[in-house]
C-alpha cells in the first residue's frame, strides 16, 4: 500500500522531535506500506524580530528520511492563533503542489492525516482531489477545543464526515470527538504505539534512584508542572528526600515563557536545589532516564493519551498521572496510580504510594502490561487493517456518496 502522511507535526531538522509519534507508527508501519509525507512548516520573511518563524528557512523543501522522502511546504502563518480558523486553507494550497508532484511518481492509495485540523482537512481535500480514501488519527481532546473555535468546529466535523476512518488515541479522546461528530463506527481508537527497542528495561546491575522523580513531556500548563511543584514541596514538607528531573523540550517562545515561569515558582517554593530543568533530549537518552527514576509522574490538567506512561512502562518504571482523559487508558494500580488533576495534595499522595510500594513493581511486569497494549508490531498491525479495510470500503463509499449527491 502506499500512503500519504499528512502532518505538521513531523519530526524535521530544526525540531528532530516534533511529532514523533506519527514518525514511529511510519515506521512500524513500513514492511507492508510506502510513505511519502507532506509536513507543511511556517513560512515568514526574512525581516528582523521574527526568529520564532525566520528560523524554519533552515528546513530544506524536501528530504529523505531513513528511506522516506518528507517534503515541507511554506505555508503562510501568524503570531498565536490570528490565523487558526483559515490554517486549513493556509496549508492546503502548497500542500496541493507537492501532492500534485508526488502523485505523478507515486500513485498513493490512500491518506492518512495527524490531527483533525488543520491537516485532516487538508487531507480531506487531497483524497477528494485524487479519489481515494482518507484516514484522520485525532491526537488531541476536541474539549474544550473546539466549543472555543466554532469555525474550526465546522470544518473539522465536515473533515471528519469525509473520512473511511477517524481514529482516536484513547477512549476519552473518542468521546470527546463524538460529542460533536456524533457516533459511529468509523470513529475508532488507535493509540499512540511503544517503541520497545528504544524503551526498553535497564541493563542489569543498573541502579534505580529512589530519591529521584522524572517528567518527561513538552513544556506547557496543560502539562501541570506547576502541580507537581507544590507537590514536591508538600512531599518534602513531610519528610521525603526527593529529587526532582524535569525532561522537555521548549519548541515555541510561549513554551520558553513557560519553563521561566516554572523557574520562578521553584524558587518561591524553596525546591530549586530539588528541580532540575534539563531541557529536550533524544528518545534513547530519556529511556535511560526513565530506567533510572523511581517514578514517572506525569500531572496533567488535560491529557489526550499520555505516551511517555506507557514508554516509562516499558522501562519497568512505575507512574504517577492525573485522571484527565487519555492516561485512564494506560494506568491501573497494577502499575502505578491515577490522582485527580489540579489537586497538588492529591498528587503527593499518590507520589508516595507508589514509592511507598516500589518493592511491588516488579520491572518485567510493567514491561509487559505496556507492550501487550501498546508495543508497536500490536498497534502497527491495527493500523494496516485499518487502511486495508478503508480500500476494501473504497468502491462502497463511492456508491454511497453518489447516492448522497
Amino acid at each position: 500500500m502506499r500512503v500519504l502522511c499528512v502532518s505538521r507535526n513531523f519530526p524535521n531538522p530544526l525540531l528532530p522531535r516534533l511529532g514523533l509519534w506519527a514518525d514511529r507508527l511510519l515506521r512500524a508501519c513500513t514492511p507492508a506500506c510506502d510513505f511519502k509525507v507532506i509536513a507543511p512548516i511556517p513560512y515568514a520573511p526574512p525581516l528582523p524580530g521574527f526568529h520564532a518563524y525566520t528560523r524554519f528557512r533552515a528546513v530544506p523543501p524536501s528530504r529523505w528520511d531513513d528511506g522516506v522522502e518528507v517534503f515541507h511546504p511554506r505555508f503562510l502563518t501568524a503570531p498565536g492563533q490570528w490565523l487558526h480558523g483559515v490554517e486549513h486553507a493556509t496549508q492546503y494550497f502548497p500542500a496541493e503542489r507537492v501532492a500534485d508532484r508526488i502523485r505523478t511518481e507515486f500513485p498513493f492509495d490512500l491518506v492518512h492525516a495527524h490531527f483533525t485540523y488543520p491537516d485532516g482537512v487538508v487531507g480531506a481535500r487531497l483524497a477528494e482531489r485524487y479519489t481515494v480514501p482518507l484516514i484522520i488519527s485525532e491526537h488531541a481532546l476536541w474539549e474544550p477545543w473546539m466549543e472555543h473555535h466554532p469555525r474550526v468546529r465546522r470544518h473539522a466535523v465536515r473533515a471528519a464526515a469525509r473520512a473511511s476512518f477517524h481514529l482516536a488515541a484513547s477512549q476519552a479522546a473518542r468521546d470527546s470527538i463524538a460529542r460533536f461528530t456524533g457516533d459511529s463506527p468509523r470513529l475508532r481508537i488507535v493509540p499512540n504505539l511503544v517503541d520497545e527497542r528504544t524503551f526498553r528495561l535497564p541493563a542489569a546491575g543498573t541502579a534505580r534512584d529512589s530519591k529521584r522523580l522524572l517528567f518527561v513531556g513538552l513544556i506547557r500548563r496543560v502539562k501541570g508542572v506547576d502541580v507537581l511543584l507544590h507537590a514536591l514541596r508538600r512531599l518534602l514538607d513531610a519528610g521525603r528526600d526527593l529529587r526532582l528531573k524535569v525532561v522537555g523540550d521548549s519548541f515555541y517562545e510561549s513554551y520558553r515563557r513557560e519553563i521561566e515561569g516554572l523557574k520562578m515558582l521553584s524558587r518561591e517554593l524553596r525546591v530549586a536545589d530539588r528541580v532540575e530543568f534539563a531541557g529536550g533530549k533524544p528518545s534513547a537518552e530519556v529511556a535511560v532516564e526513565m530506567g533510572a527514576s523511581a517514578a514517572l509522574v506525569l500531572p496533567s490538567r488535560r491529557e489526550s493519551f499520555g505516551a511517555v506512561l506507557a514508554e516509562a512502562l516499558a522501562c519497568g518504571t512505575p507512574v504517577v498521572a492525573t485522571d484527565c482523559g487519555g492516561p485512564r487508558d494506560i494506568v491501573s494500580e497494577a502499575v502505578g496510580t491515577l490522582v485527580p488533576p489540579e489537586d497538588p495534595a492529591a498528587l503527593a499522595l499518590g507520589i508516595e504510594r507508589v514509592l511507598t510500594r516500589a518493592a511491588s513493581y516488579e520491572p518485567a511486569r510493567l514491561r509487559a502490561h505496556s507492550l501487550e497494549r501498546f508495543g508497536s508490531q500490536r498497534i502497527a498491525a491495527r493500523m494496516i487493517d485499518v487502511y486495508r479495510e478503508a480500500l476494501a470500503n473504497r468502491g462502497a463509499d463511492r456508491v454511497a456518496s453518489a447516492a448522497a449527491h
